[in-house]
């Protein structure tokens, strides 16, 4: 299971919106290094979806569409990739004819479930937990984000 290089690049220019306020997509691709081309789809599905706002002309930009403590890193995700499924069969439900006889089926909702609670955490709590990482100096290097030590 891996992520899209679109959902990676989503979550950079959602976070670096979030830290900074609002600014230009040209100043966050310059920021994170992304082809601005790229990163204007992204930023255009984001608004979509209602996790960023556009505004053209002057004192434009992108900002957050919600306040970060209410934008989760899965509706990012999912805002460019679409709905969060570990395997096809998760995607709808019923959406495989094997499922009812299917010995790994339960073991795929677990991990996914398991999986989509850990990206529910909110775009403040990435930001703070990441801080709190990068602040320190001479420890073990560990933040916990819903009880899973990070390194």
């Amino acid at each position: 299971m891996q992520l899209t290089r679109e959902a990676d690049y989503a979550v950079l220019c959602v976070l670096e919106v979030a830290r900074f306020g609002r600014m230009s997509a040209a100043e966050v691709a310059r920021r994170q290094e992304i082809s601005p081309a790229f990163l204007g789809k992204i930023v255009g599905s984001l608004a979509k979806a209602g996790v960023l706002t556009t505004r053209r002309g002057v004192g434009g930009g992108i900002d957050l569409g919600r306040p970060a403590e209410s934008l989760t890193l899965l509706e990012v995700v999912e805002a460019v990739q679409g709905p969060f499924a570990i395997n096809q069969c998760l995607i709808h439900t019923g959406g495989c004819d094997r499922q009812s006889g299917c010995y790994v089926y339960p073991l795929w909702v677990t991990a996914q479930n398991d999986m989509k609670k850990a990206l529910d955490v909110s775009i403040a709590e990435v930001i703070a937990n990441g801080d709190k990482l990068h602040s320190k100096a001479g420890g073990n290097g560990q933040v916990e984000i819903k009880g899973a030590a990070v390194k």
